[in-house]
């Protein structure tokens, strides 16, 4: 009997399959914190085309060190559920470094980091600087902050696709030739949260 789709306080769910072909490479991206945690799931064919299969936000991140059995449990069952769907063939997450007063969210984003990396897959976490270094190299004049401001989706949901796309190239060994504000109208279309405003998807000119 096939497995209800996730429902973790009624924000998001997830189809029962990813409707993936198996010679498809992709990667689970996770853009962590305490109260927004984006996640997606990033793939690409043989012949190095991108596509955004899913993103959301996590609904139960680590966010309490206090009630920390319970929040794992909360966790893990929410990204087995991602995982079980798309089958990834590896995860990519940002790891957290302290700027100021940080707060105990350096401690929340290492434990996440720690729990992904208890997954039989292999696992790279990086710096933001490392991958938005290396988008804004590739891309500039184009700012990040020019695309959060037009985006209808989180910044975490897309800043979790672009991850993804960073750690298939580190994957693959390949260069992957996308458009950014494709890449954000795929995000957009599929986000399995509520667009912040509708509108029709922007594609580059």
């Amino acid at each position: 009997m096939p497995k209800k789709p996730i429902k973790p306080n009624k924000e998001y769910t997830l189809p029962e399959s990813s409707g993936l072909l198996d010679s498809t490479k992709r990667v689970l991206a996770l853009d962590p914190g305490s109260r927004n945690c984006g996640i997606s799931v990033v793939a690409c064919n043989e012949h190095g085309r991108v596509k955004i299969v899913s993103n959301s936000l996590v609904t139960k991140p680590i966010s309490d060190l206090v009630a920390y059995g319970s929040q794992r449990s909360d966790f893990l069952e929410e990204i087995d559920r991602w995982i079980e769907v798309y089958q990834p063939n590896g995860i990519v997450v940002e790891r957290f470094q302290t700027r100021g007063q940080s707060g105990p969210l350096i401690e929340y984003v290492g434990v996440m980091v720690g729990l992904l990396g208890g997954y039989r897959m292999p696992i790279k976490a990086i710096t933001a600087s490392t991958w938005k270094n290396a988008f804004h190299r590739r891309f500039d004049p184009l700012a990040l902050d020019d695309m959060y401001a037009e985006c209808n989706i989180t910044p975490h949901q897309l800043d979790a696709c672009l991850i993804g796309i960073y750690g298939l190239e580190k994957g693959t060994g390949a260069l992957l030739d996308y458009d950014p504000y494709k890449i954000m109208a795929q995000a957009e279309n599929v986000s399995r949260l509520p667009l912040k405003q509708k509108r029709t998807p922007r594609t580059s000119t």
